[in-house]
């Protein structure tokens, strides 16, 4: 008897330790070859920004740092892509679930946004992006007191942000 609970509390522990979360997701799969992971700030990505307002310029102050993970499909990786894919939204819709900002789909493409807190101060925003034909893209915003709205003004000045060497390296 004291085995078998000694073994329940060991499998227990050890089912425990196995999270599947965005976090681990990204962690595991950044030194895999078929991935690119790059994490940085994204005023990296403003040639201008002091030149911005006070309000612009705290809209990037609010988000300290961004994560990224990509997924780059061709011929040769079509069902690892299905199944890493598989993995991504099913970890995003147990982590996230019921916090979803936004969702759109169209023609083999689809977006979502979701928020880790709606409720209370928002420490992580995650946009994750897919394309049937050429692979998919998870961004972690990560900050201390992230504010949704703001992101989308962000959005609004992204005409003055250069990512050229991102899409270069991303190559998506």
């Amino acid at each position: 008897m004291k085995t078998t609970i000694t073994f329940c509390f060991i499998l227990m522990v050890l089912s425990s330790c196995q999270t599947n979360s965005l976090q681990s997701y990204m962690v595991d799969h950044k030194d895999d070859e078929n991935f690119m992971s790059l994490d940085f700030s994204l005023k990296t990505f403003m040639d201008n920004f002091e030149e911005l307002s006070e309000e612009q310029q705290s809209l990037f102050k609010d988000i300290r740092k961004v994560n990224l993970l990509a997924f780059k499909k061709d011929k040769t990786n079509q069902e690892l892509y299905t199944k890493k894919q598989s993995q991504l939204t099913n970890i995003l819709s147990d982590e996230f679930k019921n916090q979803q900002l936004m969702s759109v789909n169209d023609k083999g493409r689809q977006m979502k946004m979701y928020a880790d807190d709606l409720d209370d101060k928002v420490k992580e925003i995650v946009i994750y992006a897919n394309d049937s034909s050429k692979g998919f893209i998870v961004l972690r915003l990560l900050g201390d007191d992230l504010n949704p709205a703001n992101f989308y003004k962000m959005m609004q000045l992204s005409d003055e942000m250069n990512f050229d060497d991102l899409a270069k390296m991303i190559d998506l």
